[in-house]
């Protein structure tokens, strides 16, 4: 219904799914913006966590009732980590079913792609969204000193990385460029939201110096 709305004002369906990803990204900015911003903190408090949890080694609960405090001082809610990607889940199935059963992408071609409703025929879609899946996973993903968790968040990027590729050699160009357009959008953002945090964090160390 939504790409059909915009086609009525842009009447190029490949178009309209770029249009339809930035407005999704404008919906869903609230959101994006806590969960990056959360993930963004709990990276530069993870040292008075890591040491709460030393202190109260014996006792989980008070360990987590002093974590608990840190989260609400810096405005973060670990929790929230969660609800974007499901809610992202029936977006992606339902341009999915669109671009399959939708008579109108039948044969649509755009760029180099002779129909947006099948696979690119060559490889260059499925390297693009591996690219980019790259560096949004990068750009996104917390910041840890832990060794162990360190390679653990390598192991989960490349083997999600992997199966994109994988999955992505069936995908429908246009629901490729919607990943596509959506990721590099989340680059851009995460990019901006890591900024403001770390200027947060600065102007606090500043304050707290200057006392």
């Amino acid at each position: 219904m939504v790409l059909n709305w915009l086609y009525s004002v842009v009447p190029n369906y490949p178009v309209d799914i770029i249009l339809m990803t930035i407005l999704l990204k404008l919906i869903l900015e609230p959101l994006t913006y806590q969960q990056l911003r959360t993930s963004f903190v709990i990276s530069r408090i993870q040292g008075e966590l890591q040491e709460i949890a030393k202190k109260y080694k014996n006792d989980p609960q008070q360990a987590a009732q002093e974590q608990s405090k840190i989260y609400k001082e810096h405005g973060v809610n670990p929790l929230i980590g969660c609800l974007l990607p499901l809610l992202q889940i029936p977006i992606f199935f339902g341009l999915y079913g669109s671009l399959v059963q939708n008579p109108n992408f039948k044969g649509l071609p755009f760029l180099w792609v002779p129909d947006i409703s099948k696979p690119d025929p060559t490889w260059i879609t499925v390297i693009a969204m591996v690219v980019v899946t790259y560096f949004q996973f990068k750009f996104t993903s917390q910041a840890t000193t832990d060794p162990v968790m360190q390679r653990q968040q390598n192991m989960m990027m490349w083997i999600f990385v992997i199966m994109i590729g994988w999955i992505a050699r069936s995908f429908p160009f246009g629901v490729a460029l919607y990943w596509m357009a959506f990721s590099l959008m989340s680059i851009v953002e995460s990019f901006i939201i890591r900024k403001m945090v770390e200027r947060q964090f600065a102007e606090k160390n500043a304050a707290a110096a200057q006392k």
